[in-house]
């Protein structure tokens, strides 16, 4: 924490959720001070200087609650100046011989974990977008690792047909709808006009960055526009409520490249057409963004699920024929051992606390017949380079949760956990800890980088 200038004390009012522990506060000019924290509310007095208003804190002890699943250690209330006339029982501290850790070498903590890991293959982004009425493809690429090259344009296979997109390198995004995306990116944009039909709607389009050969450069990297899809079109509020503030364009384009993308793997791991495929579950079906784009005689076979009630209530009234229902936040889930030959999920095991999951592991394993597949999103290794890259975004202790292989940054309100408030969180992964620990309730076939813009598809299959 650092102090204003100006003064040598700060009194600093912190609430302490354990019975009793110590708080112990250092500064590099006036040294360390211990001081003893009681349950509740405590007035801590910190001595800095103004050659150095920087102090740094440990608690301890810090331990979880019943209530909620981090540890907690001190929350701070207010800082005041000190003294202050009028306050009483002020801890002035006693001299400690404590001094922080040194500071993880981020940069190179980054380059071991995150650029050799995640950045050697490179990866692409493709995303339709509107823009004053129109539509536009917007592509964000990062080159492997290995190549050093200046891109002045990118070969798109567009349907088919070889397209050159010119790209550039932004500083910081400007003007693109991914400018939290590290500045290394080249991003590029180019009209959709010209594919739209007779009636103003874009046909079918299957696109993506392309190598010498026309194939994919990037593999499941794409983007699929198979239109409005089954269905009426949710409204923003409950688009919300699955993916934060997003435009339809993108809940369109993001549920067509899913569906395409899943009917694609499935094929490949099993010799056979999606069609041939037994009953599928769609685990987390919100308002149906992937769902709506299965055809009629597969939703015959599709079963949706989610604890979010507004939208399986949507999903009941706008997309009729679907098998949907509300589920708990914890199993069982309602139906019997070995039924589905396909799990899938999007976002799911990205909003569940790491105890919990070994639960819903053990669930999924339980409903998928033996040889089935469940497929499921996870912020890993994708997700971590865009939120450590050196862009003035790397915490310190970076290097403690790459070695621990899982974050959760606490708990996400946007309305869909209301039957059982702070079970919905923000979790991430690596992909070392998965193969670890996810093996012990599946064969851990692969993990698809990027399947999802910035989640990655870890692929199960049951033993």
């Amino acid at each position: 924490m650092r102090f204003r200038a100006g003064g040598e004390q700060a009194l600093l009012a912190v609430y302490y959720p354990h019975e009793y522990g110590t708080l112990t506060a250092h500064n590099k000019v006036t040294g360390s001070r211990g001081y003893q924290l009681r349950q509740g509310a405590n007035l801590v007095a910190v001595s800095y200087s103004n050659l150095d208003t920087l102090c740094h804190f440990s608690v301890a002890p810090r331990r979880t609650l019943p209530s909620d699943g981090r540890e907690l250690g001190i929350m701070v209330q207010s800082v005041r100046a000190y003294p202050e006339a009028g306050t009483v029982d002020v801890d002035e501290g006693k001299p400690s011989d404590w001094t922080p850790p040194a500071r993880a070498r981020t940069n190179e903590v980054l380059a071991r974990h995150l650029l050799e890991s995640f950045m050697g293959p490179g990866f692409a982004l493709l995303q339709a977008t509107p823009r004053n009425g129109e539509f536009f493809l917007e592509i964000t690429l990062y080159l492997p690792a290995a190549e050093a090259l200046q891109l002045h344009s990118v070969p798109l296979s567009v349907n088919g047909e070889i397209v050159d997109l010119s790209v550039r390198q932004s500083a910081d995004g400007t003007g693109f709808d991914t400018p939290h995306l590290p500045s290394i990116a080249y991003r590029g944009r180019m009209s959709l006009e010209a594919y739209r039909g007779a009636e103003g709607e874009l046909p079918w389009l299957d696109i993506f960055v392309a190598n010498a050969e026309g194939k994919e450069r990037f593999p499941m990297q794409s983007l699929h526009w198979r239109g409005r899809g089954y269905g009426n079109t949710p409204s923003e509020d409950h688009m919300f409520r699955i993916a934060g503030k997003i435009k339809e364009p993108y809940f369109l384009g993001s549920g067509a490249t899913w569906f395409v993308k899943l009917s694609a793997l499935y094929e490949r791991l099993t010799g056979r057409h999606i069609d041939a495929c037994g009953p599928i579950l769609d685990w987390g079906v919100g308002c149906g963004r992937i769902a709506r784009h299965f055809p009629e005689h597969l939703r015959a076979k599709l079963y949706g699920v989610d604890i979010d009630r507004v939208n399986i209530d949507w999903c009941r009234e706008n997309m009729p024929g679907l098998s949907v229902q509300v589920t708990s936040p914890s199993p069982p889930l309602p139906f019997d051992d070995g039924y589905f030959e396909l799990i899938y999920s999007h976002s799911v095991l990205t909003h569940i606390a790491e105890q919990e999951q070994h639960t819903w592991l053990r669930e999924l394993k339980r409903i998928t017949k033996p040889g089935g597949l469940c497929v499921t999103t996870v912020l890993n290794e994708v997700s971590w380079f865009v939120r450590f890259y050196p862009d003035g975004r790397t915490p310190d202790n970076i290097a403690e949760y790459l070695e621990a292989g899982f974050i959760d940054d606490g708990s996400l309100d946007v309305g869909v956990d209301a039957a059982s408030p702070g079970v919905y969180r923000n979790v991430s992964h690596t992909t070392r800890y998965i193969e670890r620990v996810w093996s012990e309730y599946f064969e851990v076939v692969s993990v698809v980088q990027n399947f999802a813009d910035l989640q990655s598809l870890v692929v199960l299959r049951r033993r």
